[in-house]
């Protein structure tokens, strides 16, 4: 039963009232179906108020013969005619005046009695209800036409009320219709409140929501966006605390390694430089965090193709593309990103290979090289800040161990994936899929 619920507020709303209409629209079909005699009486009367105007025209204008034969011949298996003398009186029988005065209208001048007989409105063998109206010129002045009317068959009576249900019909789409655009309408920013939080979810603190709909939606999109600005600036400000202090690292570090390349002790001085050495790295690779972390590069249509081409040339890698594919990116950005990965595989395999494809929805960029991998324990850990896949931090073999971290945040914050693994037959490979539309 869960699987069939809708997982949706608007669905859920929608199923609702679909429920709602659809139980309020049975009900009143269900007691116009029940309804028996008043409405069997309205249409009845509708249906032989002309045959009855005819009627009574001709018998006025008969002779006494076709006076005596015309009622006969006139009658249905639903309505039986007969002239009398008086009018019909049956047993426990109520007067409906105001279905006399709507008679009338089709009988001006003349004498109208309807009575409602009080038989079980089941029995269709009963009469539903009397009709007498007494005429007035001819053979048979004075004398009154009398009608029986039956129940209608359940077959007949339906016909008649199909009417009756258009209007219902009528009322439960047009109700359904407005009440769907009005819910689509109310979810909307629900949509776009999602939508942002997913995007602040991937790093993106530039997503906004436009503070719209109903009041509790506009203090949610209004908090929303309060806590957007508040994590973005405690951010940046974090980033310029973290670039600051790798800047002015620099300057001692300089000035540590100029005192120990004036130390006569040869193992001393290598052990410091080294040391120094390892440090400068770090600050150069927080420096460089820093400065991709705070960018606030806007997003622009770029062909992916021609841009990968480029940088591949640049670092010595192997390229195989898809042609052309222009799609939303921050191109400097995503520059850096990819380049991080390939002089990461150039620092560690040699020239690595990288080909783009792309299938309905994303592009496809694969990133090979030939060298060791990374051992399967660090392959979940290694795009964290600082987590490298070898142990030292020299100049020569690596960072500060943040270019997989840098690359990861900014494929993120485009709405796409990146994942490693060891190829088979030797070597990493990098997937990484970008959304053709920009971050969903």
């Amino acid at each position: 039963m869960t699987r069939l619920w809708p997982g949706g507020l608007a669905a859920r709303f929608s199923l609702l009232l679909v429920a709602a209409l659809l139980g309020a629209n049975l009900v009143a079909a269900w007691v116009i179906a029940r309804e028996g005699s008043a409405f069997d009486r309205a249409i009845r009367l509708q249906g032989d108020a002309h045959r009855l105007h005819a009627l009574v025209s001709a018998l006025e204008a008969a002779d006494p013969e076709t006076v005596e034969m015309l009622p006969r011949a006139s009658s249905t298996g639903f309505t039986r005619f007969s002239v009398d003398a008086a009018p019909l009186a049956l047993p426990q029988t109520t007067r409906l005046p105001m279905h006399e005065t709507d008679l009338s209208v089709e009988l001006p001048g003349h004498e109208i009695r309807i009575h409602e007989s009080g038989h079980d409105p089941d029995d269709r063998r009963a009469p539903l209800m009397l009709v007498s109206v007494r005429l007035d010129r001819g053979a048979a002045a004075g004398r009154w036409l009398n009608a029986l009317a039956y129940p209608l068959p359940v077959q007949s009576a339906w016909q008649w009320k199909q009417g009756f249900f258009a209007p219902l019909l009528a009322s439960l789409f047009g109700t359904l219709a407005v009440a769907l655009v009005f819910v689509r309408r109310m979810t909307r920013p629900l949509r776009a409140l999602a939508e942002a939080a997913r995007a602040a979810g991937r790093g993106d603190r530039s997503a906004r929501v436009t503070e719209s709909g109903a009041g509790e939606l506009r203090e949610a999109a209004l908090a929303f966006n309060d806590m957007q600005r508040r994590i973005g600036g405690f951010e940046a400000e974090r980033m310029r605390m973290l670039a600051a202090l790798a800047h002015d690292m620099r300057t001692p570090i300089t000035g540590l390694r100029i005192r120990a390349e004036m130390l006569e002790d040869d193992s001393q001085r290598g052990d410091m430089i080294r040391v120094l050495d390892e440090m400068a790295v770090m600050a150069d690779g927080l420096m460089h965090a820093g400065s991709a972390r705070r960018g606030t590069e806007p997003m622009q249509p770029v062909d992916l193709d021609a841009a990968l081409a480029r940088l591949c040339a640049d670092c010595g890698a192997g390229y195989s593309g898809s042609g052309p594919l222009v799609m939303p990116l921050r191109p400097v950005a995503m520059t850096r990103a990819i380049r991080n990965l390939l002089e990461n595989a150039a620092r560690y395999a040699g020239p690595a290979r990288l080909t783009l494809r792309r299938d309905a929805q994303a592009a496809l960029i694969r990133v090979e090289d030939d060298g060791p991998g990374i051992p399967e324990a660090l392959l979940a850990r290694v795009t964290e800040p600082f987590v490298r896949g070898e142990d030292s931090r020299s100049a020569r073999t690596g960072g500060a161990g943040l270019g997989l971290a840098i690359a990861q945040d900014v494929i993120h914050a485009h709405g796409g994936t990146l994942a490693l693994c060891n190829r088979p037959e030797g070597g990493l490979r990098i997937e990484i899929r970008l959304p053709l539309h920009g971050p969903g």
